[in-house]
């Protein structure tokens, strides 16, 4: 074979792999829970923060997840044991990180960063999770929380 017959095949073997990991995302490895964690069960939102978050959401997201939060047979159910299957014993920085980078689908990371804040703690409202004294603030603080099932 000549260099020019050697060309083709890589061209595709490149192509192939860039196709391959264009549909891989990035997470944070799973954060088993410790003592000097908190979890949703924590109070870590207010109920100012999900009341902002409920109209918010319903601009953003209910055409896509409906205002039941249960989702359609092409968007997941952001409530209840679907919910839980899917981000039990995650981190809450990684639910966090999926819908900014995410959504919505056709804008993702449009939103400010206080918006995805207030959506998330309606999700965890709507998921029967306890209202706190304070906001939701600091996204970097989100990785010190694991959502858990109640126990």
């Amino acid at each position: 074979m000549t260099p020019r017959h050697y060309l083709r095949p890589i061209l595709i073997l490149v192509s192939f792999v860039t196709t391959a990991c264009a549909g891989l995302t990035v997470s944070e490895p799973s954060t088993p829970v410790s003592e000097s964690m908190a979890t949703v069960w924590d109070g870590v939102f207010s109920q100012e923060q999900a009341a902002e978050g409920v109209a918010q959401y319903e601009s953003a997201c209910l055409a896509c997840h409906s205002a039941d939060l249960r989702g359609s047979s092409t968007s997941p159910s952001l409530v209840g044991s679907g919910f839980l299957f899917f981000w039990q014993d995650k981190p809450l920085s990684e639910l966090f990180t999926t819908i900014q980078t995410r959504m919505p689908t056709d804008a993702p990371n449009s939103l400010p960063i206080r918006t995805y804040l207030n959506i998330l703690s309606y999700i965890l409202e709507a998921n029967k999770f306890p209202a706190g004294g304070s906001d939701l603030l600091d996204p970097a603080a989100l990785r010190q929380i694991i959502i858990t099932a109640k126990s």
